[in-house]
C-alpha cells in the first residue's frame, strides 16, 4: 500500500501494491514529486479550462491540475528511461536468473503504458541482468510493510556502494530495484513494494542522486501490473484504495483503475488521470458548467480517438466525470461495460479516496471469481435507459444508447 509521510523536510510515497510477473521489453519513467501541493506533470492549468480543477494546496498528491509543471515528477509524455537493477541478500540468494525475473515485468509494463497513453508515453527499460548482492541480510534491514525512510536510505547507500562504477546511473528518469522474490514473506501475507521520491536516499559514484526509486518485492496476483502501479506514482498519480481501511476500497474506486486495485479486472487509468497526464487533449474532454441539457457521444476509453470523457464540476474542488468503458486493450478482462460515473475531489489525500465510483447497481456485484471481497463495483457502469442523478447539485446523466463501436450517447443536464 501507499502512504505518504513527512520527515527531514521531504515527503516520500510508499506504495505496497501487489507483486508481479512479466516479460522482456523496454521502458522508462520518472518518480513522484515531494511537495504536498503538487500534482502530475504535464499540463499547466491556464485560464479558460474551468473543468481542469487546480491542485489543492496542502493535499498529498492532489487529483487537480498543477498551476506549473512540477519538475519533481517524471514526464508523462514522450520518452522516459528506466534503469532496472536486481538485488538479492546473503540470507536470500536468488534462486532464478536476473533474466527470468526481468521477464516477469517486461515487455508488459512498456506495452501497458503504450496502450494507456495511446502511444504518447514511450517507456524504455535499461536492465542490468545480474543480481547485486546486498551486504546485509534481508532481515537485518528491517524491511516490513510501510518501512521507513531510514531503512530505505540504508538500502540505497549500500546498493550504491555495491554497484560502484559498474553501472552508469546518469540520464535515467527513474530506477526500478527488483528484489529476488524469495526475500521476505510472500506477497499474499504482506505487501512490501514501494515507491520513494522527494528526497535523496543516496548518491552514486557518478554523482547521481537516488531520489526516484520503485522497489519491487515478491510475487503476487497482480502480476506485472504491480510495477505499472508503482511507476504510476512516479508519474504523479495517487493511491485510490483506502490506505487505512483496505476493504473500504470496494466502496471507493474498486477495480476500475490500476491505482486502486492493481490486480483488478479493469486496469486502464480513469479518463481523468489520462487527461492530467497529457494523454488526452482538451478537445477530447467535454466540460459542462452551465445550465441546460447537452448531448455527448463518448468513445471507448481504451481505444485512441474520439471524446473520452465529460466533466461536470461543482465548486472549485470537486467534479463528476463520465466515461465509456469496454472490455478491450488494458480492460480486456473487464467484468462489465457501460458508462462509468465517478466523483473526483482535489482536496482529498492519496489513500483517502480522492476518486469514488458511483455504483449504478448497488444491490449487486459481479465476477466474484476476481476477488474475495472487492467485487461490488464490478457492475458499476450505467447502461441504456439508466440515469445518474445528484439532486442536491442539480446534475443528471441519462444513458441513451450504445453504438456498434462500443461508444455511448449520453445526455448531461444541469439545473
Amino acid at each position: 500500500m501507499r502512504r505518504a509521510k513527512r520527515r527531514e523536510g521531504h515527503i516520500w510515497w510508499k506504495a505496497a501494491a501487489m507483486a508481479g510477473v512479466l516479460l522482456l521489453g523496454g521502458g522508462s519513467s520518472t518518480l513522484i514529486g515531494p511537495t504536498a501541493s503538487s500534482a502530475p506533470p504535464t499540463s499547466a492549468t491556464p485560464s479558460g479550462r474551468p473543468c481542469a480543477l487546480r491542485a489543492h494546496r496542502g493535499t498529498e498528491m492532489s487529483e487537480g491540475f498543477a498551476a506549473l509543471r512540477d519538475p519533481a515528477y517524471a514526464r508523462s509524455t514522450g520518452e522516459v528511461r528506466a534503469l532496472t537493477l536486481f538485488i538479492d541478500f546473503p540470507d536470500a540468494p536468488a534462486r532464478e536468473s536476473a533474466g527470468s525475473r526481468y521477464a516477469e515485468f517486461f515487455p508488459f509494463v512498456p506495452r501497458w503504458y503504450a496502450r494507456a497513453s495511446y502511444g504518447r508515453l514511450r517507456y524504455h527499460v535499461f536492465p542490468v541482468l545480474r543480481y547485486f548482492r546486498m551486504p546485509r541480510t534481508f532481515e537485518s534491514y528491517g524491511i516490513t510493510r510501510g518501512y521507513g525512510w531510514s531503512v530505505h536510505r540504508a538500502m540505497m547507500r549500500d546498493l550504491a556502494a555495491v554497484v560502484g562504477r559498474s553501472v552508469d546511473f546518469r540520464g535515467y528518469d527513474l530506477v526500478n530495484v527488483i528484489a529476488t522474490p524469495n526475500a521476505g514473506p510472500p506477497a499474499d501475507e504482506t505487501v512490501l513494494s514501494v515507491t520513494w521520491t522527494g528526497g535523496t536516499a543516496a548518491r552514486t559514484e557518478d554523482g547521481t542522486h537516488l531520489d526516484r526509486v520503485s522497489m519491487i518485492y515478491g510475487h503476487d496476483q497482480a502480476g506485472p501490473r504491480v510495477l505499472a502501479h508503482e511507476n504510476g506514482h512516479i508519474l504523479g498519480l495517487p493511491d485510490l484504495y483506502a490506505a487505512d481501511d483496505f476493504h473500504r476500497t470496494d466502496r471507493l474506486a474498486g477495480q476500475w483503475d490500476i491505482m486502486s486495485l492493481d490486480w483488478g479486472l479493469q486496469s486502464d487509468p480513469f479518463a481523468w488521470h489520462k487527461w492530467r497526464l497529457g494523454w488526452l487533449d482538451d478537445a477530447q474532454v467535454g466540460c459542462v458548467t452551465g445550465r441546460g441539457a447537452r448531448i455527448f457521444q463518448l468513445a471507448p476509453l481504451e481505444l485512441p480517438g474520439g471524446r473520452k470523457a465529460v466533466v461536470i464540476p461543482y465548486g472549485r474542488r470537486a467534479a463528476y466525470v463520465v466515461e465509456a468503458r469496454t472490455a478491450r486493450e488494458n480492460d480486456a478482462s473487464a467484468c462489465s461495460e457501460g458508462v462509468l460515473v465517478y466523483r473526483v475531489r482535489t482536496d482529498v489525500d492519496t489513500g483517502d479516496g480522492p476518486i469514488k465510483v458511483i455504483d449504478a447497481h448497488p444491490g449487486t456485484s459481479a465476477c466474484e471469481f476476481s476477488s474475495g471481497s472487492f467485487n461490488s463495483l464490478n457492475d458499476a457502469p450505467y447502461r441504456a435507459g439508466e440515469r445518474f442523478a445528484d439532486r442536491d447539485k442539480g446534475i443528471g446523466v441519462d444513458v441513451l444508447a450504445r453504438d456498434a463501436d462500443g461508444g455511448w450517447t449520453i445526455r448531461v443536464t444541469r439545473t
